[in-house]
């Protein structure tokens, strides 16, 4: 049997999967075999400014592709990687999490090492990453082979990232080469079909039901089939804000974005009066829910997840999204949608327009939808991008990424560019406030590296907008350091046949770059938007208003 290297086996595993470029950060116990990473044909190194980035950008990549790798080195670059890769758990995207390891010798002798705390522990690393990946392979001689295709194996299925580390000397020892495709079937079990024949049955009892469409049908790959799946039952579906775009939002039986108290009262009224409310791959969280304040109460809804299943209270175990569809597909049920009245209308929330003088957010995301073409990939940063642009109805094709569940500030901006490395074709574009960008504008050096175009649209003004309308509206700490973002391409240096800069400061001058760069693809665009501090739409800071801490009991869970 032909014999390979351990990394070289990984590599070919990896673009098995769907890896082609593999994020990261060089580091001494990652170097030698990086060496086979650049020599291979299969696979691109990326390199990133630092491993948060590399993370934020293998899940936007993953999300894009269906799944996505980093490396890193021992210590302090997983450690740095960590919180990316909690994120991508937390929100069901598959990211491989590589590790350079000290060799296995050292760690049997448990020697003092550099990037280690000096106490001949070697594995707190993997004990912080147990925590958040769906399951973990330190690799061995004798073990290597197989326990990377276990690992990858769960990622594919469970949709979650896994963890490997692997030692110097194990990466360039030798193993037999692949001797047959991975199996990645995942088996329809006979719950999976209890499942299916259950909320069949209490579809065909309901009067009222509706679908609360989340994020797993994206992660889990699902969306054509879920469309399938509506156009085949016309079960009225609305979307959550996890899980905004998993379906078409043009077709006939969605009702519009599901947000309770803020969203379209039509939308609110039906779903809040229905007698079945399914909430399919996703959960009841605070961000699906306006701060818990649904009106449909547990003896109406059922809750269908990879997690687990509820149907009315009742627990168990939970289910394969694809399978489940797949299951559903075979039973004879179909809706009245017609006598809900739903179909001669538009869903959707007012964006409204003024003529301000000085440039304003809602004449940006009036603007923005406007702006906002066909089978874009469109990326909100957590805060007043992600609150004020989710309600708007996405053209059909658009993909439509935030991270409304783990909601780490910064992250869209490697993940929009790892979303693009994955399709440099696509029409990317981010929406991101200045305090966001600060955390991790250096990715920005990636379009130079890579010869990327995205939109980047960077909201200047002067700190954290959505902290301001949740709490502390003019205190200190929700400033931010007064930045030119105009020179920062320049420094990283981007060149201007590379990227254009353009600035606006009232709605003419905005408009003005919305036309001129919407149908140019020939380089990246940066756009800077200056607005005053403070400045919002009513509905963001309605809901941020909501959001506060401040006497919400909910948040404490206290009735």
């Amino acid at each position: 049997m032909k014999k390979v290297t351990v990394i070289d086996y990984l590599i070919e595993r990896l673009h098995e999967i769907g890896v082609d470029d593999i994020f990261g950060v060089p580091g001494d116990y990652n170097l030698s075999f990086l060496d086979d990473v650049e020599k291979s044909s299969s696979v691109n190194w990326i390199g990133d400014c630092n491993e948060l980035n590399a993370a934020y950008a293998a899940d936007g990549y993953a999300r894009k592709k269906g799944v996505g790798a980093l490396i890193t080195t021992f210590d302090v670059g997983e450690l740095s990687a960590i919180n990316g890769i909690a994120g991508s758990y937390a929100e069901h995207i598959p990211v491989i999490a590589i590790t350079g390891a000290p060799t296995t010798k050292v760690q049997e002798n448990k020697k003092l090492m550099h990037h280690t705390d000096a106490t001949g522990n070697f594995k707190r690393s993997y004990r912080a990453y147990k925590q958040f990946t769906e399951t973990q392979a330190l690799l061995g001689f004798e073990n290597a082979g197989a326990e990377i295709d276990r690992a990858l194996t769960t990622a594919i299925i469970k949709r979650r990232p896994v963890y490997i580390s692997l030692p110097l000397d194990v990466a360039h020892s030798m193993i037999d080469a692949p001797s047959a495709p991975l199996n990645l079937t995942v088996q329809n079990t006979d719950h999976n079909k209890r499942v299916a024949q259950r909320l069949v049955d209490e579809l065909k009892k309901a009067k009222r039901p509706v679908i609360l469409a989340g994020n797993e049908i994206m992660t889990f790959r699902a969306k054509a089939e879920f469309e399938n799946l509506i156009n085949q039952t016309h079960i009225p579906v609305a979307t959550m804000l996890l899980g905004k775009s998993s379906i078409n939002e043009e077709n006939p039986y969605f009702i519009g974005t599901y947000y309770p108290n803020y969203g379209d009262k039509r939308v609110l009224n039906y779903v809040d009066q229905s007698d079945l409310v399914i909430v399919f791959g996703s959960k009841l969280i605070d961000v699906n829910t306006g701060s818990f304040t649904q009106c449909f109460t547990q003896k109406e809804t059922v809750v269908l997840n990879c997690d687990n299943t509820d149907f009315f209270g009742e627990k168990s175990r939970g289910v394969n999204i694809n399978n489940l569809i797949k299951n559903l597909e075979n039973f004879d049920y179909q809706f009245d949608f017609e006598s809900t009245g739903l179909n001669n209308v538009t869903p959707d929330v007012k964006y409204e327009d003024n003529d301000d003088q000085e440039l304003n957010l809602s004449q940006y995301m009036y603007a923005f939808k406007n702006f906002m073409k066909p089978d874009d990939t469109i990326y909100t940063e957590t805060g007043t991008s992600q609150y004020g642009l989710s309600f708007m109805n996405l053209k059909k094709g658009v993909d439509f990424e935030a991270q409304p569940l783990w909601g780490s500030i910064g992250y869209t901006l490697p993940a929009v560019l790892g979303s693009q490395i994955a399709d440099p074709e696509g029409r990317h574009i981010l929406s991101i406030g200045d305090g966001s960008a600060q955390m991790t504008i250096q990715e920005l050096s990636l379009i130079q590296r890579h010869h990327l175009k995205p939109i980047i649209f960077l909201v200047d003004n002067d700190g954290y907008t959505i902290e301001r309308v949740i709490h502390g509206a003019h205190a200190k700490y929700n400033d931010i350091a007064v930045w030119d973002y105009t020179k920062i391409p320049a420094a990283m240096g981007i060149t201007e046949d590379t990227m254009d800069v353009s600035v606006a400061t009232n709605k003419q001058e905005m408009l003005a770059i919305m036309d001129k760069i919407a149908d140019d693809r020939s380089k990246a665009h940066f756009v800077i938007l200056k607005t005053k501090a403070l400045d919002a739409p009513e509905l963001v800071k309605k809901i941020g208003k909501s959001m506060s801490l401040i006497d919400k009991s909910h948040f404490y869970g206290e009735e």
